[in-house]
């Protein structure tokens, strides 16, 4: 399947998730859905939404949420959602998982005393990656600029992402770390190895060598691909560009498509083989033969396996951040 079927294949779904779960809204949108705010969640959180981070590309709005109203300083972690770049936001999350995405565990994240910055990004195939992983760059930006209003400690952060941002979440800390693959990108990161502290990577899928026909049409669509083969969307095999100044890194992957065989679990393994390579710390989760679906770590409230996932997942970030 070359590229202009796979831009229609993912648009047909595009529409209709947009349809069913978002209506009377657009895949790329320049104003946010809902007029911005400070507020205090249900939870007891507060949420400064809809904050708008950059002006050269659509979807660039960010929630920043806080344990309380303090005006504390605290460490941030920073949160994209998955959704295969072509749909997913940070409201709702991604639809693509079981459930359908959610905040549960972004909530949770900011109970353990963290600043948690979660954020949207424009989707393809109108924009292609790298637009994705340059509005990561805007956001660290706009975040830095105004890190004294925002009360952010911008000295220890946390990356992190699932699925798609996973993905994001990977190439960008590869950038941070290798000039020479940013330079690939057209990025000059903002961030440096010193203030990024630690990774949190939630079911990313990089390897190409083993995608199916649904993951080659999704990563195809958002890079423009011609044909669907490991060597036409490579750019986005980070773990080729990770060197010895890589950053700590929390691994997950659920059993997805196929358990011991699938890209989530390769992908993980690969990575974590990478890092041990390189001798950078590394915690890869994975249960094998659990029959998790993808995003299960959201069902951290009712299944097991996702509590004790989310629990180590919070560990390695304290230890590193």
């Amino acid at each position: 399947m070359g590229k202009r079927l796979n831009d229609l294949k993912c648009t047909l779904i595009q529409k209709a998730v947009y349809a069913k779960l978002y209506k009377g809204h657009k895949p790329n949108e320049w104003e946010p859905w809902h007029a911005p705010e400070l507020k205090k969640l249900p939870s007891g959180l507060i949420c400064r939404s809809d904050v708008k981070y950059g002006e050269t590309y659509p979807n660039s709005f960010a929630d920043i949420w806080y344990p309380d109203d303090s005006g504390e300083k605290r460490p941030v972690v920073v949160y994209f959602h998955g959704g295969g770049f072509i749909f997913g936001n940070k409201s709702s999350g991604d639809p693509l998982q079981t459930g359908g995405g959610g905040v549960g565990k972004l909530e949770a994240i900011v109970k353990a005393g963290y600043i948690l910055v979660n954020a949207d990004y424009a989707l393809a195939p109108q924009y292609r990656f790298p637009v994705p992983i340059r509005q990561t760059d805007e956001l660290f930006r706009y975040l830095i600029a105004h890190q004294e209003e925002l009360h952010l400690d911008l000295s220890h952060v946390c990356l992190s992402g699932g699925s798609a941002g996973a993905n994001m979440t990977v190439i960008y800390a590869a950038c941070v770390c290798n000039p020479d693959y940013a330079e690939l990108l057209g990025l000059d990161p903002v961030m440096t190895r010193e203030n990024l502290k630690v990774l949190a990577i939630d079911e990313a899928a990089l390897d190409a060598s083993v995608f199916d026909g649904n993951m080659y049409a999704m990563l195809g669509c958002a890079t423009g691909a011609k044909r669907n083969t490991p060597e036409a969307v490579a750019i986005l095999n980070a773990k080729a560009y990770l060197r010895d100044s890589f950053i700590p890194s929390w691994i997950n992957a659920s059993n997805e498509p196929n358990d011991e065989t699938g890209y989530f679990i390769t992908e993980g393994r690969g990575l974590k083989k990478k890092l041990d390579e390189i001798g950078v710390p590394n915690d890869l989760v994975f249960f094998p033969g659990a029959k998790l679906p993808h995003g299960y770590m959201d069902q951290m409230d009712a299944e097991p396996h996702a509590k004790e996932a989310f629990d180590r997942m919070m560990k390695f970030i304290k230890k590193y951040i």
